[in-house]
């Protein structure tokens, strides 16, 4: 048993540093983290109720008017690209503004969805 080499001993078992001891009474300080999750989710719920309602309120004018731009900027981006083939700029320019209505009535219903006070499906 002469050649056993006796290794120190683990970390666990040394004695605290007094820097660590400080840490855990600011630990005990602190508030506990289910308290503070708590207080952001009722910050989050009263901030998230009344913004969706007033969004919801507004969808019905803001979709009407994205979709007021959008099928008519369609239909003529379709026509600009049969009838005037050689005037780029008209045709991409109808074709960027049906387009991005598109995505703006498609953006404003799916932010509706994420911060909507109920469980919804986000899929087709």
């Amino acid at each position: 048993m002469s050649n056993i080499i006796k290794f120190p001993k683990p970390k666990g078992q040394r004695a605290l540093p007094a820097l660590e001891l400080d840490a855990e009474k600011i630990k005990k300080a602190m508030p506990k983290a289910s308290t503070v999750k708590g207080v952001f989710a009722w910050l989050f719920l009263l901030v998230r109720l009344p913004l969706f309602l007033v969004m919801y309120w507004l969808r019905l004018p803001i979709i009407f008017l994205c979709n007021l731009v959008s099928i008519p900027m369609l239909l003529a981006w379709l026509f600009a690209l049969y009838a005037f083939p050689e005037k780029s700029a008209m045709v991409w320019g109808f074709g960027i503004a049906s387009f991005a209505a598109f995505v703006v009535s498609w953006a404003y219903d799916f932010i509706l969805m994420a911060i909507s006070p109920q469980d919804m499906m986000m899929t087709l």
